[in-house]
């Protein structure tokens, strides 16, 4: 039984035109990556919760792998607040990524960055919320209110955001040029083809289901952890059944026993510096009679789903994200769950 979830589905199929209004914001962001650098800050801080903690350590990604000598750090907010929060000094920026500006632990993670003078950020698609309060810089995304419960559009849009930012930070500090917005164009015209081309990957989510198929593994390197880690986390939360995400190699140290059961292994494999060592597992993982579906720009056979090619590792990654919402989407969809509706979820956690 397939039902409609049209609010979901609506917020995935505007992700394309949200890159343009990103794309816009870009003189903003840059005048706040400018005040972070004359600001001089030898620290940064990136956190959330949920999607958007994976968010952060997606944006984070620029500073650390840059060879830029300042601190980085991601940490959900909930950490910050009962382990990290008296490392919070001048030094610092924090950088807070949150879809509603109105996260409990976000919140209470920005209060005290301000009150212990950290240059603070939210990145939000909500034009106003309580986090406006507590923040130097408040980065709002316009691209619409997100309709749906699980993040979409949103994700995707304060990740860009996000990558902009760092990216723009990293070039100035390094004195390097990072033109990321050219890019843009080529991201876009990818995320169009993908939502135009939904209807196979609806057949492969239902084909899965033929099979029996209830539990999932996502593996994913260097940048494409996080993106394993919500995408695990939009299968979970879109359809209740099990699955897990790993840094890639570290399948083979014990989770590699798991292989003969009744799942599917999908490999985030990217052009990048883990590239070859992925793909070698990924052949590992079909020498073994896995079901196995990967993601890539490079050697796409008939068990791959192709990804963006741009200048930029990390905007690849990103762009995998939107088959694999619309694959939870399908999955849901067709085993009769309302994807607009899960289980237990809100929008926005007041408490915690």
């Amino acid at each position: 039984m397939r039902i409609c979830c049209e609010k979901t589905l609506r917020d995935i199929l505007e992700i394309s035109t949200s890159i343009e209004s990103v794309g816009k914001s870009f003189d903003v962001i840059k005048g706040v990556a400018e005040a972070i650098v004359g600001r001089g800050c030898r620290y940064f801080y990136f956190t959330g919760c949920g999607s958007s903690y994976y968010s952060a350590m997606l944006a984070s990604f620029p500073l650390l792998v840059e060879g830029i000598d300042v601190g980085v750090y991601v940490l959900p907010s909930s950490e910050i607040l009962m382990y990290y929060s008296s490392r919070l000094s001048r030094e610092c920026c924090l950088v807070a990524i949150s879809r509603s500006g109105e996260t409990a632990e976000t919140l209470d993670v920005l209060k005290i960055g301000r009150e212990r003078g950290v240059y603070s950020i939210v990145i939000t698609i909500s034009e106003r919320s309580r986090a406006r309060d507590y923040v130097d810089s408040y980065l709002y995304i316009d691209v619409g209110a997100e309709r749906g419960v699980v993040m979409t559009k949103s994700f995707f849009s304060m990740t860009l955001a996000g990558l902009m930012l760092t990216r723009s930070i990293a070039g100035m500090i390094s004195g390097k040029i990072y033109d990321i917005t050219s890019q843009l164009p080529i991201l876009k015209e990818y995320v169009e083809n993908v939502v135009n081309g939904r209807e196979k990957i609806f057949s492969l989510a239902r084909s899965y289901i033929e099979r029996g198929v209830k539990r999932f593994v996502f593996l994913g390197s260097g940048p494409a952890h996080p993106i394993a880690l919500e995408s695990s986390l939009k299968l979970k939360e879109s359809t209740y059944i099990a699955t897990e995400a790993l840094h890639a190699l570290e399948f083979r140290h014990g989770p590699i026993a798991t292989v003969g059961e009744n799942q599917v292994i999908v490999v985030l494999n990217q052009d990048g510096k883990s590239y070859n060592y992925v793909y070698k597992l990924y052949k590992e993982l079909l020498s073994m009679g896995s079901y196995v579906l990967r993601l890539s720009s490079r050697d796409v056979d008939e068990n791959t789903i192709p990804i963006a090619r741009t200048d930029f590792e990390e905007l690849n990654v990103l762009s995998a994200i939107v088959p694999l919402q619309l694959f939870a989407y399908g999955y849901a969809s067709a085993i009769g769950l309302d994807i607009d509706n899960p289980r237990n979820l809100v929008k926005v956690v007041k408490q915690y």
